[in-house]
């Protein structure tokens, strides 16, 4: 283990599992269509035959945004072409953009680990990569092109400058991505903005200001960037919330219970970390945990709190977040991407609690040897 945790190897081992699964699974599934068909023409096309591109025989049920495709084929662009030098198949270009996605999108998980090194420590960063090389689903769809994980990618931004009090950085990405990718990013958004009001990191009137500038310069861009692409003014993610939010189409393709997401997603997609979570939020539990008598148990309930504000105050937003989220009916394990991350950094703490115990214990134990 202390091995593992040295330098940079738990990227290693995160990179290894992501790109296991883009060897082992390297189809894809209807949702991820659009934006794949969008990188293939990119590529293949050009930004000026449009004519050509797949969308305007195939729209689809409502209209995407090209920006995420544009990111992906101009990154993969190198490889691809070595690719066709060397002669390859055709089909290496899906496997290679979706490997170039997956690199980005872990690119922002270890800037986000970062922040949380520099929060409580670089053993609880190195615990949060661990937990999700261990976990499958977000890995996994770190390199599906589907917009949640484009909006995943800069979520995991704007949650490593909140975590290093980069405010305004962290007000542009949330706002762009609810702008540009998915507009129920707001739903984490909002509690995020709240928790800044109420510690009084911004004021009021700054956070409106930086709201709506990054908003009116997301949509403008957006809007001019997708108008050219599919030959009509149009703002593809206003159309989605129209589709999905005022028209309720989304339950016609299924619904599920009030508590899903935490009775069968997050079970699935946390597995067994889960159970770490409760005590990286209290700081009483690491505290009884080393108790060695009925005194010590006495002594922690008198001197531990129950609660660790520092963690809780950054997981709270996530929890209202699911909450909200579990109104609407229609649900999948996608949709709550974003909450994984900070969960998974409550589990990081709760392990390097345990782990930090276990050594003041062990030393105990040896001199009273």
């Amino acid at each position: 283990m202390a091995l593992l945790m040295r330098g940079r190897r738990v990227e290693l081992l995160v990179a290894s599992a992501m790109t296991a699964y883009v060897f082992l699974c390297p189809f894809a599934k209807v949702e991820e269509s659009f934006n794949m068909q969008a990188t293939h023409d990119l590529l293949v096309f050009g930004v000026r035959n449009v004519d050509k591109f797949d969308h305007m025989e195939f729209p689809g049920v409502v209209p995407r945004t090209f920006l995420g495709s544009l990111a992906v084929a101009g990154v993969s662009r190198p490889i691809v072409s070595i690719l066709q030098a060397l002669g390859g198949p055709k089909f290496w270009m899906q496997v290679a953009t979706r490997w170039v996605l997956g690199m980005m999108t872990l690119g922002s998980l270890v800037f986000f680990s970062d922040g949380v090194g520099m929060r409580f420590g670089r053993d609880v960063s190195r615990f949060l990569l661990l937990i999700c090389a261990c976990q499958f689903h977000l890995l996994f769809y770190m390199t599906r092109t589907l917009p949640n994980v484009y909006a995943l990618a800069l979520v995991l931004l704007g949650l490593g400058f909140w975590l290093r009090g980069k405010w305004q950085r962290c007000v542009f990405l949330f706002t762009f991505t609810t702008v540009v990718f998915r507009g129920d990013t707001i739903v984490l958004f909002a509690p995020l903005v709240l928790n800044m009001l109420l510690s009084r990191r911004v004021s009021f009137f700054r956070m409106v200001w930086w709201g709506l500038s990054s908003g009116i310069v997301s949509l403008i861009l957006t809007v001019l960037v997708d108008s050219y692409f599919w030959r009509r003014w149009l703002w593809p993610e206003g159309e989605v919330l129209w589709f999905n939010t005022v028209q309720n189409k989304s339950s016609e393709w299924g619904v599920s219970p009030p508590l899903w997401y935490f009775t069968s997603a997050l079970p699935r997609a946390l597995q067994m970390t889960a159970l770490l979570i409760p005590l990286g939020l209290s700081s009483l539990l690491p505290t009884l945990l080393k108790s060695r008598s009925l005194h010590d148990i006495a002594w922690a309930f008198k001197t531990a709190p129950i609660v660790d504000w520092s963690v809780f105050s950054l997981v709270w937003p996530v929890f209202v977040y699911l909450g909200l989220f579990s109104f609407l009916p229609h649900k999948e394990l996608r949709f709550i991407f974003n909450a994984i991350p900070i969960l998974n950094m409550g589990s990081a703490v709760g392990l390097a609690k345990l782990f930090r115990n276990r050594s003041k214990v062990s030393k105990r134990a040896l001199i009273s040897c």
